[in-house]
């Protein structure tokens, strides 16, 4: 089989596959038979552009991201983070932002309440918590969305810093490395 690369406007619009020995020109009209390049790279695909005067083909180049998209993508990567969950002493803990609430509210009305335990129903079911334990998962749920916000804060500093330490979404995400979840994300 032969490849062909059909360009238009120097970029390759699609890639035609030919039996070996076909003639572009004869399997097709010379109107399209002329936008045919010969392609051997199985590398080259849709969209790459393509130099006519020195026959090479390159990959198209990306633009690197926003200002914008970059903390835009910091706040999507926070908000992941902070609602998938938690691990606390063994125990899976939904972190969704009802979850926070019922944990919070199930801390304080302990407290005020002064009750001995509280039932809750954890990612893996029914479960009875003592005073003491809920205030763990309690206090962890509140270091752990902090820890996401205090991340965000920092990749949303290195952004807009000048100059910039943080310019791709590869390096929003590493900001997020530390900050523990249930998935380990």
């Amino acid at each position: 089989m032969a490849r062909y690369a059909r360009i238009d406007t120097g970029r390759v619009a699609e890639i035609v596959v030919l039996p070996e020995g076909t003639d572009p020109a004869e399997a097709f009209h010379a109107t399209v038979a002329a936008t045919l390049v010969a392609c051997p790279d199985s590398v080259v695909i849709e969209g790459w552009s393509y130099a006519d005067a020195s026959k090479t083909f390159a990959a198209p180049v990306v633009a690197p991201p926003t200002i914008a998209q970059l903390v835009a993508h910091a706040a999507a990567k926070r908000f992941a983070v902070e609602t998938g969950g938690l691990s606390v002493n063994g125990l899976t803990v939904a972190t969704d932002r009802d979850s926070q609430s019922m944990i919070a509210n199930a801390y304080a009305g302990m407290q005020a309440s002064g009750a001995a335990s509280v039932k809750f129903k954890a990612a893996s079911g029914w479960i009875e918590l003592t005073a003491e334990q809920i205030k763990a998962v309690a206090l962890e749920v509140f270091a752990h969305v902090q820890a996401c916000f205090a991340a965000e804060d920092a990749a949303d500093a290195g952004i807009n810093a000048a100059p910039p330490t943080i310019t791709t979404l590869a390096e929003v995400d590493a900001a997020f490395a530390g900050v523990a979840t249930a998935a380990g994300a």
